[in-house]
């Protein structure tokens, strides 16, 4: 703390318009905003985590946020703490996160409800990708996925049970699956990630949108620690909530492995 409290001191005397100090923490606050990615709700974590976070005082921190205020990065809410304007979902570049875990990250609470729970055997398309034995099965789970109430995304897994034994035997309501994974002895290590758009269609009423909205489709294929592929997904995200980031780098000796469409 006292590299903290050195800059309060040097900071401008009492009365005057915004400190240093200020400025430099609302800094800091615009990218923490932006790494997190904070969700469609908005809502930062308590000022009690952001001020231990960022080691200054609550009220120091108070005073950059009404900085960020005035300058229409965040907005109050009485008794619900700091909200970021416009702020869409989705993963930190280059992280693997469950969902679940993307939400704990921003202090949002996630709900999930259970529409379709199936124990099969594979398709001949999810043979392909999946690999299973003739004798293995897979299970087939549909959920949607809730921020603070507010239905965000319409989930469809499969995941290689052959993999995750007993899994499922397991209740999905308001719990990860990554985390229910992992605890089955398979832990998502790498993942194979398309992003696409479409029309919601009829998944539009899970959603609380217009069939003609549009939606953002991530299709995933997932692999465990081992290297074995572990799960297909395919999620259907409201468009106007979620934001995919990645860093593109240019290949040596000409352009490939990068396709735009013309």
């Amino acid at each position: 703390m006292e590299h903290i409290e050195r800059a309060e001191q040097l900071g401008p005397p009492a009365g005057s318009s915004t400190s240093l100090l200020t400025q430099t923490v609302a800094g800091r606050l615009l990218e923490y905003i932006r790494s997190q990615e904070v969700g469609p709700s908005g809502r930062l974590p308590p000022e009690r985590v952001l001020s231990e976070h960022f080691e200054v005082s609550r009220s120091t921190l108070r005073k950059a946020l009404n900085l960020l205020a005035v300058q229409g990065d965040v907005a109050p809410a009485p008794q619900s703490g700091w909200f970021i304007t416009n702020v869409p979902y989705g993963p930190p570049p280059r992280q693997l996160l469950s969902f679940t875990e993307m939400a704990r990250r921003r202090g949002l609470a996630v709900q999930t409800q259970v529409t379709h729970q199936l124990t099969r055997f594979a398709s001949h398309e999810e043979r392909q990708r999946l690999q299973p034995r003739d004798s293995d099965r897979v299970l087939e789970l549909e959920r949607i996925r809730l921020l603070e109430g507010e239905p965000i995304c319409v989930e469809r897994s499969v995941i290689a049970l052959w993999l995750t034994p007993g899994l499922d035997g397991e209740s999905f309501v308001d719990r990860s699956l990554y985390e229910l994974m992992s605890s089955h002895g398979a832990t998502p290590s790498r993942s194979d990630f398309i992003v696409s758009a479409a029309l919601a269609g009829s998944i539009s009423s899970a959603l609380g949108i217009d069939a003609s909205d549009p939606v953002l489709v991530g299709e995933e294929l997932s692999y465990n620690q081992h290297g074995a592929p572990l799960h297909l997904s395919t999620s259907n995200y409201r468009a106007s909530a979620y934001r995919f980031q990645a860093t593109l780098t240019a290949a040596r000796g000409g352009s490939r492995g990068m396709h735009l469409p013309v």
